[in-house]
């Protein structure tokens, strides 16, 4: 799952600026953090729609801070979910029939609402941060 910022490098360069780079680095990453742990439940209540087991939905999991670019990311904790979270978004033919099983099209709508809530987030987070 992924979400772009334009502008990035401008963003930094000016918090930089203010506050010096070690305090700035902190800073980010906290609001990275931040902001992950909230994509991180976005993904959570988009997968427990189609709960069986329930292994999906505890298995995700966001990453930590990560640089060039800086970045966190959210995804699942075993690399054996991922081919069943891709069956469950997309559906699938079995046996000549094509299946639209009850979580289609749910992490789409996660990453929608992280992209239109995403920069706002960072945003407040950055302010509040700041002060």
């Amino acid at each position: 799952m992924s979400v772009t910022i334009k502008g990035e490098a401008e963003i930094l360069k000016n918090i930089e600026a203010k506050l010096g780079k070690s305090k700035a680095t902190r800073v980010i990453n906290k609001a990275l953090r931040t902001a992950g742990e909230k994509n991180k439940e976005i993904v959570k209540d988009a997968v427990s729609s189609y709960i069986d087991s329930g292994r999906t939905h505890d298995l995700v999991i966001t990453s930590g801070v990560k640089s060039n670019p800086k970045r966190v990311e959210t995804g699942w904790a075993s690399k054996e979910r991922a081919p069943l979270v891709h069956l469950n978004e997309f559906g699938y033919t079995r046996f000549g029939k094509y299946v639209r099983p009850r979580g289609m099209g749910k992490l789409q709508s996660a990453v929608d609402k992280v992209q239109n809530t995403a920069m706002k987030e960072m945003r407040s987070e950055l302010e509040e941060l700041v002060r």
